[in-house]
């Protein structure tokens, strides 16, 4: 049985070596998603060993707790480091100091977005710098810059460049000098860096104060790490802490850790949705292979084969071939992971080296995957092997598709299983929001799997219809008649590609929904027509000058203007978004909102208001005291509450007077909202303040499509990413088509060579197979589009009482997955539709 099981898959190289590229896929993807984790790892700790190198002891601040404290910079005061410096076991010491900056371009605009750029001193031994050009900076108001900058500002030596930080005003610096990385690097981690004297980097940073970000301590001659860590202890305020190079190393790759994790586990998910998808795949191949070896295998029953050897011959098939095919999968996954790792290290970490790292999970993942989906995909095929009675090799018919009425019934009870869940968790009927949310998720999981059982029952009826559209011609009706004559075949192949529609379908109508959500809401309740913000993906807000409003509401047209202050504040212990404005109940009322009980008319210092949720989320109501310390504040305030607002996701916070912006971890507005005079005119009242503010250059006049724009731009994004990944998923489901459609032409030899005889052209074979293969891949796409709609409707219905009430179709989208649905039918068709047109017409009517 063996030697028949391999001189079986000898004979049928092609039909191998199809399926076993779903495997090659769904193991090169669990192997190349486990290789560029721990090489970004590897990389980055790389990165981070060049810190501080010859160091033996890192003082830093101690950590902040909250991301309140964390918005402002604490320092190792210069009376600690003037301690370690007189300590003997110290040789040498070298201080940082660096955070997030502003820094404005050539086009006026602010450089850099997602990643940030950081202030640091000249002469910070932290990382192994290069001068390129020029100098370094020696008196104040002059900076070096990194290459990267100069490229992304458009600025180089001689020219001025305006930089501010949370607190700091804008200040223009003459570029004296350009530097870069060791190895040739422009930037680390794709950041850029701007290097001043320590007095002005001090400012920047700490508001002038004379601390610093990091100490670099070395040890004298014969002083090891730990003895130079004991030593300086007693050196350290308790603003300071201490620990060893090692330590720091380890704790830095530690958190990086985290973070690249979070990267390879959403890769990894999607190669664990390729992989499932290639189930299909390869069930699909073994049932079809099995149909077409009946009179072979009947015929190993009649000569004593016992049903236990036909099942071992099949699966020894499988394992063969999922070894097979998972050790080339794992080797091109461990080749792709190593081309990601250093396509990600040379565009985002911009490395001079990458350090690829193969770890003993990837290679024992993908083989374990391959093999075992493999052979999980062949067994019902061999069990179904196994129960062909001997008398079937005497039959000239092919034995006709199982009833699929056990299949149907299964999947309509586990639909309306998983749409009783989702009637109940719609409907409170579970305590806690929470558990009906989960219910909700759950059935419409519940729901997926109970359609994709359906999948064979509804393959005939919406196969038909869609044939209707190429019904006029003989190879069209053919093609439509070869679709649905065989309703399991046709569902599991389609089912491939509507797994991985529905499940971008779902995600982009939740994500749209939310998107108009958002806007639904903003446009019913926000009174004001233009916003004056910079852009929200800076890493440091941009700002501007508080005196600008008196001329904003000197501007001809404009209505109201107000601004507003933001911070991250600790009330009552506990982390609260807080607002300050000159105006705070026009603040409020521009924002849609209404006080519900005091009032806001005379909200004076000491005075606060805030939103029904958090003040329900404190225990406090109007009268009552709260305690706040802002971002820049050594000690709490006492606040009366004084005015309790509706609540409203644009106005929703903690409102005070600007008595306190001092206090925050900006001192200066980030946002202005302006509203049109009744009759004015919206585009010459924005001319204006454009005009107005060609001296705040990093920030703009925004109308509500501008401005929700950049509210949302994160889903889009979202959107994008998620569909370029599971697109790589779809490359499977397109690997089924042309399976399924090669070894149905292989099967059907001898029909297509009656065809032929009787008439039937080469090209009509051609548009024949091409019709098949086109109508399955619009079915699971039409298919994962129906479900994917269903799933992000009830999604957002469950999600409604967290803001997202409005349910919003991705049209663009849906027309593009059915566009491409057909370009999968026309690519899949193309190997399967030539075999078929070069039947010899002899040969086949001959076939047996």
């Amino acid at each position: 049985m063996l030697r028949a099981a391999l001189k079986g898959m000898a004979a049928r190289k092609a039909r191998l070596a199809l399926t076993s590229i779903a495997v090659v896929l769904g193991a090169a993807f669990i192997a190349a998603a486990l290789v560029l984790t721990a090489s970004i790892q590897s990389t980055v700790a790389d990165l981070n060993g060049d810190s501080y190198t010859g160091a033996d002891v890192i003082v830093q601040p101690v950590e902040p707790e909250t991301s309140a404290e964390r918005h402002v910079r604490d320092g190792v005061a210069a009376s600690t480091l003037a301690a370690i410096e007189a300590d003997e076991d110290v040789a040498a010491v070298s201080t940082t100091v660096t955070w997030m900056v502003n820094a404005i371009g050539d086009d006026g605009k602010i450089v850099g977005g997602l990643s940030p750029t950081l202030a640091i001193n000249w002469g910070d031994e932290s990382v192994e710098r290069e001068l390129r050009e020029g100098r370094g900076p020696e008196a104040d108001g002059e900076v070096a810059v990194s290459a990267q900058f100069a490229a992304d500002a458009g600025l180089g030596l001689g020219d001025d460049v305006t930089a501010y930080s949370l607190s700091s005003d804008k200040t223009a610096y003459e570029i004296v000098g350009v530097y870069g990385y060791a190895g040739g690097r422009d930037s680390l981690s794709g950041a850029t860096e701007l290097a001043f004297t320590t007095p002005d980097a001090q400012r920047l940073v700490f508001d002038g104060q004379d601390v610093y970000t990091a100490v670099a301590v070395t040890a004298a001659e014969g002083v090891d790490a730990d003895t130079l860590l004991a030593a300086i202890g007693d050196d350290l305020g308790p603003e300071s802490q201490a620990m060893t190079w090692d330590d720091y190393i380890a704790e830095a790759n530690a958190e990086n850790a985290k973070a690249t994790s979070i990267v390879g586990y959403f890769l990894l998910g999607f190669g664990l949705i390729a992989v499932f998808v290639s189930v299909f795949l390869i069930a699909n191949t073994f049932t079809i292979v099995i149909a077409g070896r009946l009179k072979e295998i009947a015929m190993m029953r009649a000569i004593g084969a016992s049903r236990g050897q036909i099942i071992r011959s099949v699966l020894t098939e499988a394992v063969l071939l999922g070894t097979g095919a998972s050790i080339v999968g794992t080797g091109l996954g461990i080749a792709a992971g190593a081309g990601l790792t250093s396509l990600v290290a040379d565009n985002l970490l911009d490395t001079a080296t990458t350090n690829v790292t193969v770890p003993l999970s990837a290679p024992l993942a993908a083989l374990a995957v391959g093999i075992g989906v493999t052979v999980l995909s062949a067994l019902v095929p061999a069990m179904r092997a196994s129960r062909i009675p001997p008398v079937e090799a005497m039959r000239e018919a092919v034995k006709s598709d199982k009833p699929i009425v056990a299949l149907t019934v299964t999947g309509a009870l586990v639909t309306l299983a998983g749409a009783a869940a989702i009637a109940l968790g719609l409907n409170g009927v579970f305590d806690g929001d929470r558990t009906n949310l989960v219910a909700t998720a759950a059935g419409a999981g519940v729901v997926f799997i109970g359609v994709s059982l359906l999948t064979a029952w509804l393959s005939k009826p919406v196969v038909s219809l869609l044939g209707t559209v190429w019904a006029w011609s003989f190879a069209g009706r053919l093609g439509r008649l070869n679709a649905s004559r065989n309703p399991r075949r046709t569902a599991v192949t389609a089912a491939a590609l509507m797994i991985g529609v529905t499940l971008v379908t779902a995600t982009a109508t939740l994500l749209t929904s939310v998107k108009e959500s958002l806007n639904a809401q903003f446009e019913s309740t926000v009174k004001a027509e233009l916003f004056i913000t910079g852009p929200l993906t800076s890493t440091v807000p941009a700002t501007f000058d508080p005196a600008l409003m008196d001329e904003v509401r000197a501007v001809d047209g404009v209505g109201t203007a107000v601004e507003l202050y933001r911070d991250i504040t600790l009330i009552d212990g506990t982390e609260q978004s807080v607002y300050a404005s000159t105006d705070l109940f026009g603040a409020v009322d521009q924002f849609g909102g209404e006080v519900v009980e005091g009032s806001m008319d005379d909200v004076g210092d000491g005075e606060i208001a805030v939103n029904q949720w958090s003040a329900d989320q404190l225990g406090v109501g109007v009268g009552d005291t709260v305690a706040a310390t802002f971002s820049r504040g050594e000690e709490a305030h006492e606040f009366t509450l004084a005015a309790i607002l509706a609540d409203n996701e644009e106005s929703d916070g903690w409102y005070v007077t600007t008595a306190y912006t001092d206090e925050f971890y900006t001192p200066k507005p980030t946002l202005a909202l302006v509203d049109v005079a009744d009759g004015a005119d919206v585009e010459a009242v924005t001319g204006d303040l454009e005009t107005l503010l060609a001296g705040e250059p990093e920030v703009s006049v925004q109308n509500h499509e501008d401005y929700l724009a950049q509210l949302t731009v994160f889903f889009d994004y979202a959107i994008i990413a998620i569909q370029l990944l599971l697109a790589l998923a779809m490359i499977v489901a397109v690997i089924g088509v042309i399976n399924t459609l090669v070894l149905s032409v292989l099967e059907r030899t001898r029909e297509l060579g009656m065809l032929r005889a009787i008439g039937m052209t080469r090209g009509q074979s051609t548009r024949m197979v091409t019709v098949e293969s086109v109508t399955i891949a619009l079915f699971g796409a039409l298919l994962g589009i129906g479900t994917g709609l269903g799933l992000g409707w009830v999604l957002q219905l469950a999600l409604a009482d967290s803001g997202i009430g409005e349910f919003a179709v991705p049209t663009a989208l849906i027309a593009a997955y059915l566009g491409a649905a057909v370009l999968v039918g026309l690519l899949a068709a193309i190997a399967p539709a030539v075999r078929a047109s070069k039947v010899n017409i002899l040969g086949a009517i001959s076939y047996e």
